[in-house]
């Protein structure tokens, strides 16, 4: 999946979230200049579309939210991340365990 440049300047966050950082050279890439962004891939769509358009629409399942909400948060896409809060549901199927 290929992002345009306007696309990671006009995202709301601004100048803060993850893929700015690859715009203004604070990113690494590889030989043939291209970026990895270790995040998810069957989410990063919905990233994308929130990125484009200022509109997620997701799947009504409880856990696709709660994930998406970590690679927001990843990513440093606040206002996406606070955004999802509401449509998490509490019983998501899934446990999270973190270690530190």
């Amino acid at each position: 999946m290929v992002a345009d440049w306007i696309t990671i300047l006009d995202v709301r966050g601004g100048q803060k979230n993850e893929l700015y950082k690859i715009y203004i050279g604070d990113a690494i890439c590889d030989d043939n200049s291209h970026y990895f962004i270790d995040r998810d891939p069957t989410l990063f769509h919905y990233i994308l579309n929130y990125m484009r358009d200022g509109r997620v629409i997701l799947p009504d399942d409880g856990h696709t939210a709660a994930r998406l909400r970590v690679e927001a948060q990843a990513l440093n896409l606040d206002e996406l991340a606070e955004g999802l809060l509401p449509f998490m549901s509490k019983s998501t199927g899934f446990i999270e365990i973190k270690f530190q």
